[in-house]
């Protein structure tokens, strides 16, 4: 299993500590930034695809909505998600950016649509993917989330190491077989296959 990451170098590099530019923010953004609060994070694998060496690729993502608790609506908030693997937790590993978490202002009191941010890097290996968390050479993966309003300084909400899952929260229900669909008995040897419905 082999790690593979185009990282935006000028974008993880904004969640270095003490990187604030003076002169950047103001008083009334922070106020903005600060009443803002995460819910409903999880965080999970996502199959990229398959190469055609027949290698699989899972990236890891998060996804949150974003609560207002401020007094006023808030626009432009700006997300910033950084994934770092265990054994360089020191180093973004892969990352990704919104310029935007909603088309919208979020109304004082209100909530963001769902955002879903997904790492640009990848593990990548022949295994199926829901068995590359059991090879030796697997390393944990924990990721941090930021959000930003306007000019104002970068704030972390959220740091949580990505659970070893394939698919969201709750996935497993569409993935359960579905007791209406008829199951064909295998066919004898040289039986041909039923034909499939129409």
């Amino acid at each position: 299993m082999k790690a593979s990451a185009r990282c935006q170098i000028f974008v993880a590099a904004l969640c270095l500590p003490g990187l604030a530019l003076a002169g950047c923010s103001d008083s009334k953004s922070e106020a903005q930034v600060d009443a803002l609060e995460l819910i409903d994070v999880a965080a999970y694998w996502a199959v990229r695809g398959q190469d055609v060496e027949q290698n699989y690729y899972i990236h890891p993502v998060v996804r949150f909505r974003v609560e207002n608790t401020g007094s006023e609506p808030v626009g432009y908030v700006q997300a910033m998600a950084v994934f770092k693997r265990e054994n360089l937790p020191d180093e973004p590993w892969g990352n990704d950016f919104l310029y935007s978490v909603s088309e919208e202002p979020i109304p004082k009191g209100g909530v963001s649509d769902v955002v879903t941010m997904r790492s640009d890097a990848s593990f990548n290996g022949k295994d199926a993917p829901e068995q590359m968390f059991d090879n030796p050479k697997w390393e944990d993966v924990d990721v941090e989330v930021f959000l930003r309003v306007g000019p104002s300084s970068w704030k972390p909400l959220t740091e949580l190491e990505v659970p070893k899952r394939i698919g969201a929260p709750g996935l497993e229900k569409f993935l359960a077989p579905d007791p209406d669909t008829p199951v064909f008995p295998e066919p004898a040897p040289g039986e041909a296959l039923p034909p499939l419905p129409r």
